[in-house]
């Protein structure tokens, strides 16, 4: 079967949203644009790293020179956006891959299917090769990039609160924290 490589350069929207109560959340990531939606499942931590990288690469870009950030802050949304429903995701994400496109200071961000064998024959990240796994590449402003990234570290911290001694999410049903446990022993 051929490689899918969905483009959306740049798109209307890109958001990260759940679907689910907090503890059985189910994360996607969404582009739409051109009359099109392309819908993806991830994980948390794959959104929360590629959020916290987002704004580490943009930092270093604009020490650099290359791209100049917003002087104050970005207003926080009083709502965070929406997936748009209904949607049937396209592949589970297993690799993440960043690039950073100085001709039109734009930031690439593509996601591989999990589902595709990673070996010496698939191709590099950022390849439009047929053969491989199925893609979907977003591309993003700098203001787009960093929006998407409050957005997303905000999704991502809005889910169930964290114990203090372990650092696991508390589970409503209850919470049995290992690292308590060694103290009292």
């Amino acid at each position: 079967m051929a490689r899918r490589i969905i483009r959306f350069d740049p798109p209307d929207q890109f958001i990260a949203g759940a679907i689910g109560e907090p503890g059985q959340r189910v994360f996607h990531l969404q582009a739409i644009g051109g009359g099109i939606a392309a819908t993806v499942v991830v994980e948390k931590s794959q959104i929360a790293v590629l959020s916290r990288r987002i704004v580490e690469m943009l930092k270093d870009l604009s020490e650099g020179g290359s791209v100049q950030l917003p002087n104050a802050p970005l207003p926080l949304p009083r709502k965070l956006p929406a997936l748009a429903e209904p949607f049937t995701a396209e592949f589970r994400v297993g690799t993440i891959a960043l690039a950073w496109d100085p001709l039109l200071t734009r930031l690439i961000l593509e996601f591989r299917d999990d589902m595709s064998v990673e070996d010496a024959a698939a191709p590099p990240p950022i390849n439009d090769s047929p053969d491989g796994p199925d893609v979907l590449r977003v591309s993003l402003s700098v203001a787009s990039a960093l929006e998407f990234a409050e957005n997303s570290l905000q999704l991502a911290a809005a889910g169930r609160p964290i114990c203090p001694n372990c650092g696991v999410p508390l589970d409503p049903r209850g919470h049995r924290c290992a690292r308590k446990a060694a103290l009292l022993n």
